[in-house]
This record gives structure tokens, C-alpha cells and sequence, in this order.
């Protein structure tokens, strides 16, 4: 269950408007860390993923295969929009969204599986944790200094963000990594997640080659562990930073070459 992350998503949520009021009109059009986008690109996509969940059929149909060209081709749409009909927009469609993923927590509606095309296929009651995400992400590492263009004050790392945050990576860990990453589990990799929201998980390849990633409470026996902080794994799994960078954001124990064939094959998003 995914109850934790409605209150998360209200909060940042209420994070997003209140940096929107702060922006000058000079700010909406800088460029953000994410690759294409404007800061007013990424409001759109935060708008966007808002509509999915309360009016999906204000979208443009999605493109076929490709999750992350389906995001880009709903910046587009929306694009011509002032920065303050986007924010308006946002501010109207949140409280929609919280009541609606709280539906998604029911008996009822919980486990019914969501298609997130490439990116696989999800129990509804996730959706609440790939939002709290979303805008975890986006809103810290893609819009503030360091990483971001704006010069304001930045999200903590707070467990009430990354513990949803996290649970959405590792869900989507084995369906969204390249297929390669089979391949290098020759044998089990502990990823150890330290800090606030940080959690501990087994890596393993089945017999019929399909990945998992298991949590973990207990000293399980692992040929490496991958030891990261929580909000840097979400910078270096998601390819925010380079390979150069990421290795200064973990350590590996154990069997290093084995680890390190391992964490370069992760990708999240």
C-alpha cells in the first residue's frame, strides 16, 4: 500500500505552487537540468502527469514504445500555454488527483494493473509513489541550484519523499533497466540505500533470466553490495550524472568488478 505518498504529493504539491509565485517571468524560460527542457517545460509535465490521473483524454495519444517521447510530446502540446494558465491548471487539477489516489488504495482498485508502456506494467496503488517521484526529482535536481537554474530555498531529503520515491524505483528497477542487466547478475548484488528513506535489496536473476529486486531486513548473502545514499541513487540511477560522477556517489563491497558491471545496467525513471 501506498497511503504515505498521497500527503507527500500534497506537500510537494504545495512546494510547486509555492516556487511558481517566487518566479520571475525571466525565470520560466531558463533552461532546467532536465536535457530539452525549460522551467516551464518541467511545470507542464508536472501539470501533465496530474491530467493522467483526473483527465487523461486532455492528452495527445501516447506515443507507442516510448514512455519518455510520450512526456516530451506532452510538454509540446501544452507549450504554447502561458507559465500562469500552466500553474492555474496545476493548481486546479491537485486537489482532484489526491481524492482519486486515494481510490487507488482501495481493495477495490489497488491491484489493478496500470500500463506504463515501455516502462511496464504497475498495481494501481503505486501511481501515488511514481508521482511523489516525479515531482521529488524533478523539483530538487532539475529546477534548484546546485543542478538547477533557480536560486531558492531547496526540498529536503526527507523520508516522507524518499521512502515512496524509492519504493516506485525498485518496483520498476527490473522492467525499466536495459535487458543487458540480466545478463550481469551472475550472481546476487545487495543495493544498500543509507540515509533518510534508505532501505536494503537483493538483486537476483531467475532461472528463466528475469530480473528481481527483492527488500530485504535480513544480512542475506550477496557477491557485492552497491552502497548508496538514497538521493544520490536517484541521480546516478536515473542518469542524471555521468558514470565519472555516479562512481563518486557510491561504494562497492565484495566482488567491486561484479558491482560495478551492475550499477552501470541500472536505469530508472
Amino acid at each position: 500500500m501506498s497511503t504515505q505518498a498521497i500527503p507527500a504529493l500534497e506537500r510537494l504539491g504545495s512546494f510547486a505552487l509555492e516556487m511558481a509565485a517566487r518566479l520571475k517571468n525571466e525565470h520560466w524560460s531558463l533552461p532546467s537540468a532536465c536535457p530539452g527542457w525549460s522551467v516551464h517545460d518541467v511545470f507542464i509535465h508536472l501539470t501533465s502527469t496530474l491530467r493522467e490521473v483526473v483527465e487523461p483524454e486532455s492528452l495527445p495519444s501516447p506515443v507507442s514504445g516510448d514512455l519518455e517521447a510520450t512526456n516530451d510530446k506532452h510538454v509540446e502540446h501544452f507549450r504554447a500555454q502561458s507559465p500562469q494558465q500552466t500553474v492555474m491548471d496545476y493548481k486546479a487539477l491537485l486537489p482532484l488527483a489526491l481524492p482519486a489516489l486515494r481510490h487507488m488504495q482501495t481493495p477495490a482498485a489497488r491491484d489493478l494493473l496500470v500500463d506504463f508502456d515501455n516502462a511496464g506494467k504497475y498495481p494501481a496503488h503505486l501511481i501515488a509513489d511514481s508521482l511523489v517521484f516525479d515531482h521529488y526529482c524533478h523539483l530538487r535536481h532539475d529546477l534548484i541550484e546546485p543542478r538547477g537554474p533557480l536560486e531558492i530555498p531547496q526540498i529536503a531529503p526527507l523520508r516522507e519523499f524518499l521512502e515512496p520515491s524509492i519504493k516506485w524505483l525498485m518496483a520498476g528497477l527490473p522492467q525499466m533497466s536495459p535487458s543487458t542487466l540480466a545478463s550481469q547478475l551472475a550472481e546476487p548484488v545487495r543495493l544498500f540505500l543509507s540515509g533518510e528513506g534508505g532501505s536494503s535489496w537483493i538483486l537476483r536473476r531467475s532461472a528463466d533470466g528475469a530480473v528481481s529486486a527483492e527488500h530485504t531486513d535480513k544480512h542475506e548473502t550477496a557477491a557485492a553490495t552497491i552502497i548508496s545514499d538514497a538521493d544520490a541513487f536517484i541521480l546516478w540511477a536515473t542518469g542524471r550524472v555521468g558514470l565519472p560522477e555516479a562512481a563518486n556517489l557510491l561504494a562497492i563491497r565484495g566482488n567491486r568488478e561484479l558491482g560495478r558491471r551492475v550499477q552501470q545496467h541500472i536505469h530508472v525513471y
